[in-house]
This record gives C-alpha cells, sequence and structure tokens, in this order.
C-alpha cells in the first residue's frame, strides 16, 4: 500500500506544475507588464499641485503649495497659472525649477509663471502664500500650459482643498 501511494505522489508531482514554477511564470508575465507601463507612463504628461497643509489656522499664517509637471524630453514651451483666493498674496516663489517669469511678492488672485528655459522631463517649484486670519474653506486651482512637437497641451491638477474657518464657527 505504501508503494502504491509514493507511486501516486510521484505521478501527482510530475504530472502537476510545482508552486514555484507558477509563480516564476507569473512574476516573469508581471515584471514584463510592469516594464511596458512605465515605458508607457514615461510619455504621458502630467501635472500636480499640493499643500503643506490642509487645514488653515484661524489666526492666518502662511502654507507652501508645489507645483510639478513631468513630460517627456524637453519641451519648447511650459507655463502654469495658479488661481487663489484674492486675499490671500505670494509671498515668494523657490525650489529646484524656479521659473524666469513669476510675479512679485504681493500679487493677489490668479498667479501666473512661465519658463524661459524648460527643465529635461520635470519642472518643480513651490510658492509661498500668505492667507488671512478667520479664511474660509477653499480650493487652490491651477493650470499648466505645455507646447510639446508643435502641440499645445493643457494639464489640470486636481484641486487642492484646504480646510478653513466655516461661517458661523468664529
Amino acid at each position: 500500500m505504501a508503494a502504491i501511494r509514493a507511486n501516486s505522489v510521484r505521478n501527482f508531482v510530475q504530472t502537476k506544475k510545482s508552486p514555484s514554477t507558477f509563480n516564476m511564470k507569473t512574476l516573469r508575465s508581471l515584471l514584463v507588464s510592469a516594464l511596458f507601463l512605465s515605458g508607457a507612463l514615461a510619455l504621458a504628461q502630467n501635472a500636480a499641485l499640493v499643500s503643506d497643509t490642509a487645514i488653515l489656522a484661524q489666526s492666518g499664517g502662511t502654507l507652501v503649495l508645489r507645483a510639478t509637471a513631468d513630460y517627456p524630453g524637453v519641451p519648447g514651451a511650459l507655463g502654469w497659472s495658479i488661481a487663489l483666493p484674492s486675499d490671500w498674496s505670494l509671498v515668494l516663489v523657490n525650489g529646484p525649477h524656479v521659473p524666469a517669469i513669476a510675479p512679485e511678492a504681493g500679487s493677489s488672485g490668479t498667479l501666473e509663471f512661465a519658463y524661459t528655459a524648460v527643465p529635461q522631463s520635470r519642472a518643480e517649484f513651490s510658492v509661498v502664500v500668505r492667507y488671512p486670519a478667520n479664511a474660509p474653506s477653499v480650493e487652490a486651482a491651477a493650470t499648466a500650459l505645455l507646447r510639446s512637437g508643435g502641440k499645445l497641451t493643457t494639464l489640470t491638477p486636481a484641486p487642492v482643498p484646504m480646510r478653513g474657518v466655516e461661517a458661523g464657527a468664529k
């Protein structure tokens, strides 16, 4: 009886795929898919706007908005427009790729930026803005315009919500 079981187990093992073979083939397939997708994503153009805070202080203060754009190669032109509430103002612009054309400190409303020399593959800069005391909840909205290969593309990052003082809660 033990010999029959041993033969049955041996036959089963020889005719069935082992878990490690299946996992290696699955892993290889997933890696190939990931490489394909990463190549496709490398050609993608996208933009993001993020804030260093989601909650506005009741006493007012400053916050940092970081704008990033990713794109293949070196586009011919890149510009940004960041819309802020009218009672907010620009304190300064900094970061690894500060646009050559930028509003002056104290500017408010829609802030517009442009590069005279666009960085390769990625552009990133930050704006420090001041907001007033008792600022209500707001969203900062942005648009990036990218010209590459004679084609103009509008990139619209997700708005950045910031929770402030709600009406009647002062």
